[in-house]
């Protein structure tokens, strides 16, 4: 229980892992549970593709920040469009696809120059 103590995650962070049942995989935290240490997490990407778009346990120890690229490639921006449509996080969607905006103008900007 002590590893919940200084776990600095919260819902919502994007995070790398393995689940109790020592399956690989990338999502996104949906809850944590103080009391028993269990991270319930929605997997994004998994070796066990039955996991996908599923909600798997983890505990803290297993858990790693996921680090995402920057916005400022066209390429990684429409990665990210497609995983926040598989999630159904409109905000984000509309963030994101606000940023692709922006930087297909500011590549538009360069060609010209």
């Amino acid at each position: 229980m002590t590893t919940l103590l200084h776990f600095q995650m919260q819902d919502g962070d994007w995070v790398k892992g393995k689940t109790n049942n020592d399956e690989l995989f990338h999502g996104y935290i949906e809850s944590i549970h103080h009391e028993e240490g269990i991270v319930k997490v929605r997997v994004i990407q998994s070796d066990n593709r039955l996991s996908i778009g599923k909600i798997s346990d983890s505990t803290p120890d297993r858990l790693r920040p996921l680090e995402t690229p920057p916005l400022e490639q066209e390429g990684h921006i429409r990665n990210w469009i497609d995983i926040a449509l598989s999630t159904k996080d409109e905000a984000w969607f509309m963030e994101l696809t606000n940023a692709l905006r922006q930087t297909q103008k500011k590549d538009g900007e360069k060609l010209v120059s």
